[in-house]
């Protein structure tokens, strides 16, 4: 025991180590947290991303499938997708700027303190976004994709880290209460379609749908989880639980809606709604999970710490249940400007779930079109991703495209960014 600074190093934090009471939550939420899988999009979003994530109006051919199915009511000429990929990880706390100074080194009290209030009220939290294209096939204004998509979203109480970095304080209870975490991984197929609705005055209207299946692979969530350690002048007792539900297997539909406005002076515009519906129901091997510990009665006069520390993990089969996928709308706008493309989006998500917020994000780049070279630059705000900066490059050498981007999350600057995303892809275009 350490008496001295006022606080007591119980045998659940001893040698710098968290025991199990405390670990037994970061561990299960943040395995949750890095399973892939999520927003469901065939297609890798390579070329928005490049532009900040701007495609609600830019999009063409397949990529038309993930920001806005009506942008094929004006699709001419086919693309076939080869291959693609994109994966993407941020925390809403540390910079890789902070990380590179508190890697390795010895953290005195001003630098423990310093790296507690980088931590926000709310804990810190860790999002992480795969995606990955197989073939896929845009014939003018149809389109059929396949590929797998996922993600994983948690978030660790901040007082975990204070007994982490401090040790327990006497006198008061340390609790974990907002400890959560979820994650899923599906196949995807989805049939796109748009059709010009009408044409005005030189200005032409299209609207658009995606009809995708889902074929669940895995899904886990943390139904509940918490824990306290209180330390008292002469004992410590201390409880925690996590359960978790998963699946091995389901099966869902989800539906995108999408408008996209041409005008005769080169202007687009779109709106989407993406998730207009979208759910999974999870059946095959489902299954709950609970562990919990308790323990009383710690001091150094107890010379039987084992009595006085329980646990216990209970597995058992669970029943089918429903997931549901995040709603949010995007409106975009594009133009051309001499040899340059610029395009700006609007997201506006109806939940707060994963990567989709209340809080708006705005979205703009442009790509600079130099033949067989596309030069693509980005930024955004916003949303749970933050200020994010980004670049990208197409490559097209006759039919042969190949397109790759790079992102920032939570910092524009590359020492400030508290995530990373790259993406890459090929296709061939007719």
């Amino acid at each position: 025991m350490d008496i001295a600074r006022g606080r007591l190093l119980s045998p659940l934090t001893a040698g710098g180590a968290v025991r199990p009471a405390a670990a037994t939550l970061a561990v299960a939420t943040l395995a949750v947290a890095l399973l892939a899988a999520g927003p469901a999009a065939a297609q890798s979003p390579v070329r928005a991303w490049g532009m900040g994530g701007a495609g609600g109006a830019a999009a063409r051919g397949l990529e038309s499938v993930i920001y806005n199915p009506a942008n094929l009511a004006f699709g001419d000429g086919s693309s076939v997708g080869l291959a693609g990929a994109a994966v993407a990880v941020q925390n809403n706390a540390l910079s890789l700027d902070r990380y590179n100074e508190i890697t390795g080194a010895h953290l005195d009290g001003a630098a423990k303190a310093q790296l507690l209030a980088d931590i926000p009220e709310d804990g810190l939290s860790l999002d992480a976004d795969v995606r990955a294209s197989a073939l896929g096939f845009q014939f003018g204004s149809f389109a059929l994709t396949a590929g797998a998509v996922g993600t994983g979203h948690g978030n660790l109480d901040k007082d975990y880290f204070d007994l982490v970095l401090h040790g327990n304080p006497v006198g008061q209870t340390v609790d974990f209460s907002n400890t959560w975490g979820e994650g899923s991984a599906m196949g995807t197929a989805t049939a796109s379609f748009g059709a010009r609705l009408l044409s005005l005055g030189g200005a032409s209207l299209g609207a658009g749908v995606n009809v995708r299946y889902l074929h669940g692979l895995y899904e886990m969530h943390v139904a509940s989880a918490g824990g306290t350690l209180t330390t008292g002048m002469e004992q410590i007792t201390a409880d925690a639980h996590v359960t978790t539900m998963s699946a091995e297997g389901g099966r869902g539909y989800g539906l995108d809606v999408g408008l996209a406005l041409r005008t005769s002076g080169g202007l687009a515009v779109g709106l989407t709604l993406e998730n207009a519906q979208g759910s999974v129901e999870w059946d095959r091997n489902v299954e709950y999970r609970e562990f919990r510990l308790d323990a009383a009665d710690i001091n150094l006069l107890n010379s039987d710490l084992d009595a006085s520390i329980s646990d216990a993990d209970t597995t058992w089969a669970g029943s089918a249940y429903t997931t549901s996928l995040p709603r949010q709308a995007r409106l975009g706008a594009a133009a051309k400007v001499g040899a340059f493309l610029l395009a700006a989006d609007w997201v506006q998500g109806f939940e707060d779930r994963g990567l989709v917020s209340s809080e708006p994000r705005v979205a703009a780049g442009l790509e600079w079109q130099l033949g067989f070279l596309q030069p693509r630059l980005g930024a955004a705000t916003g949303g749970v991703q933050g200020d994010s900066a980004s670049a990208g490059l197409g490559l097209s050498l006759g039919f042969w495209r190949l397109d790759a981007a790079a992102v920032t999350r939570g910092g524009l600057k590359v020492g400030d960014t508290k995530g990373l995303g790259v993406a890459v892809a090929s296709s061939l275009v007719f």
